[in-house]
């Protein structure tokens, strides 16, 4: 059984996994992980996880912006990078760590998946980034689907 956040839910199913993908590059400090699921009954589910290693001291105004909760310095990450704006030390006895940012997407058809992977630029144009176009290409490899959507697109 799979086990997928979304927000503070929790989505569990029987299935498989199609593909994975992340952005992750030597030197992020910020990053996405993506995973494609097919479940028993033949539905998709897109997993999305923002993830981060900035933290923050108490005065930045991101804290409050994205409701961060303090831990003391001592149990921050040692991967942790410390904010631009704020830049918070290990002089400090609490600092606010950016949280996984979850979210899931259930669908009946492949189409759904793909539109939730496209992005739009400040022109309208409609494209995928790298992170989604390695994820759908190997859920393509496994799964007819997904391929038939993403390979083969019918322009109006």
């Amino acid at each position: 059984m799979f086990e997928v956040k979304d927000g503070s839910r929790i989505l569990q199913f029987n299935g498989k996994l199609l593909a994975e993908s992340s952005s992750w590059r030597r030197g992020s400090t910020r990053w996405i992980e993506f995973e494609l699921y097919k479940t028993e009954n033949g539905a998709y589910i897109l997993s999305r996880i923002g993830i981060s290693l900035v933290i923050h001291g108490a005065a930045c105004p991101l804290v409050k912006r994205y409701g961060l909760n303090e831990v003391p310095y001592v149990d921050v990450n040692a991967d942790s990078i410390p904010c631009e704006q704020c830049q918070p030390t290990n002089e400090v006895d609490l600092v606010f760590p950016e949280k996984p940012r979850y979210w899931a997407q259930v669908s009946e058809e492949p189409d759904a998946v793909l539109e939730a992977l496209y992005k739009y630029d400040q022109g309208g144009a409609r494209y995928l980034t790298k992170v989604a176009e390695r994820l759908l290409e190997d859920a393509a490899s496994k799964d007819k689907g997904i391929e038939k959507m993403y390979r083969i697109e019918l322009i109006p």
